[in-house]
């Protein structure tokens, strides 16, 4: 039996595209191990988000080569996209493959191995290199009439790894060019795939058992935003609401969560739009980035404090135990005292269910790596604690208001003596039962008693 593993970095579209590699791979007879593993073949879908994402790309290149010097090992994904020349100075990658043609990747693999054969176990003069320039025909990177460019299918994936949880993603690309951020060069312009699609293989998925559905993107509030785009399923809605109400009428008892909603694309009043789907979670990953907005203005995110927040009271005015989590990134170049002060106090007011802190990171192609007023590592590093601090001590705030209320919780897996799951606001909920009773895979309803751990913690109803 052939056999291939996996390491992936990053994002949930990353988790979604090595899923459907992993069954590319399996329906050609290669059975999937761990990473831990010796394998045939090593594939690393890395991450360019941060330059730590780009170490760890590296350094799993190199020890999956370790443990098997004879195996191929395929770099793939959006660190070669962003830094091929550091790539091709890798001795231990056999093939390059950056953000497209992933669906390609066995016929690739099985070609290289091919000719190593033929060439008496040498690798080819020429190392195999699939890195496309995904800008390379459109109009300028900046203006919003970009094109054209085709969806690339995955296929119809027909699970994942979690037991509960499955994601589809719906888009790829994104043309907002935030100043700090690679991913526009990574991925390219905004293309969406057919919401047909989407809705056969979200039918797929809930046939399967799947109780949670994950709508994932690289920015899914820009779903359908391309130029050219036609809603085939002709639902009458416009942007990510096309899609959510394609799911809406599948039968069956599961919900849909939006893995982002992006404040430079989306305003109170398109939040509000989404608010009659039932199926739809009351959750929100809703970037902020920071609470300043000179800061904001100078990474190019269109949106001021005041819109951010309107988005926030419109939802906790439909909900007000809505779950929102946010990103914020410290030191950004020029980042004053009081800049981070305004984060800090944007993070109270929006009583956050949790935020996801990052020190900046200069990265390729950006127009912030080349601003004055760079930060020094160790204002960053005592930023970000502070925020961390922070942050914290607002979500057992957030998640303090919930005692008292009933959850639906869908039960995900045991944790020690408790079960874990999540509610509808993505609060993790832990809560006791019988040993006797398998729980995984269900919704249950519990009262919530108290703040625990990450979540709360509550009894069965």
């Amino acid at each position: 039996m052939k056999t291939v593993a996996f390491y992936t970095l990053g994002c949930k579209v990353n988790q979604y595209e090595t899923q459907a590699m992993a069954e590319a791979f399996r329906a050609r007879g290669y059975s999937v191990l761990s990473e831990e593993e010796r394998a045939d073949v090593y594939v690393v879908n890395s991450c360019s988000v941060t330059a730590l994402a780009d170490r760890k790309s590296r350094q799993y290149a190199r020890r999956m080569k370790r443990q098997n010097p004879e195996a191929v090992v395929v770099m793939a994904g959006c660190y070669p996209q962003t830094g091929i020349e550091a790539v091709e100075e890798m001795p231990e990658v056999d093939i390059i493959l950056g953000t497209t043609q992933k669906s390609r990747v066995v016929d690739l693999v099985e070609a290289f191995a091919a000719e190593r054969s033929a060439n008496g176990g040498a690798a080819a003069a020429a190392r195999p290199s699939y890195v496309e320039d995904l800008w390379k025909g459109t109009a300028a990177p900046e203006s919003a009439g970009y094109g054209p460019r085709a969806y690339e299918s995955d296929g119809i994936v027909t699970g994942i790894d979690d037991k509960t949880r499955a994601l589809i993603k719906i888009q790829t690309g994104c043309n907002r060019f935030c100043s700090y951020c690679v991913i526009p060069y990574a991925r390219g312009p905004v293309v969406s795939r057919s919401a047909a699609e989407v809705k056969k293989e979200a039918e797929r998925l809930v046939s399967a058992g799947y109780r949670e559905i994950v709508l994932t993107g690289i920015n899914t509030a820009l779903y359908g935003a391309e130029k050219g785009f036609t809603d085939d399923l002709d639902t009458g809605a416009k942007g990510i609401e096309i899609v959510v109400r394609a799911l809406e009428d599948i039968p069956g008892d599961f919900r849909v969560r939006l893995n982002s909603l992006e404040p430079t694309v989306v305003d109170a009043e398109y939040v509000k739009r989404l608010f009659p789907y039932e199926r739809l979670c009351h959750h929100a990953h809703l970037s902020v980035q920071s609470g300043s907005d000179s800061v904001i203005k100078a990474m190019n995110r269109h949106y001021t404090r005041a819109q951010y927040l309107e988005i926030v009271d419109a939802l906790r005015g439909f909900d007000p135990d809505y779950g929102i989590t946010t990103d914020i990134i410290v030191g950004f170049p020029g980042e004053t005292e009081a800049d981070f002060e305004d984060s800090l106090s944007l993070v109270e007011e929006a009583d956050f269910l949790k935020v996801h802190c990052f020190p900046y990171s200069k990265r390729p192609f950006t127009a912030a790596a080349k601003l004055p007023g760079q930060i020094s590592p160790q204002v960053k590093k005592e930023r970000n604690r502070r925020l961390i601090e922070l942050s914290d001590k607002v979500s057992e705030h957030f998640r303090g208001q919930l005692a008292g209320s009933a959850r639906r919780v869908l039960a995900e897996e045991r944790n020690g003596g408790l079960w874990k799951g999540h509610a509808s606001n993505f609060c993790p909920v832990y809560f006791e039962a019988p040993k006797n009773i398998e729980l995984s895979n269900r919704f249950v309803d519990i009262m919530i008693k108290e703040v625990y751990s990450d979540g709360v913690k509550g009894e069965m109803i």
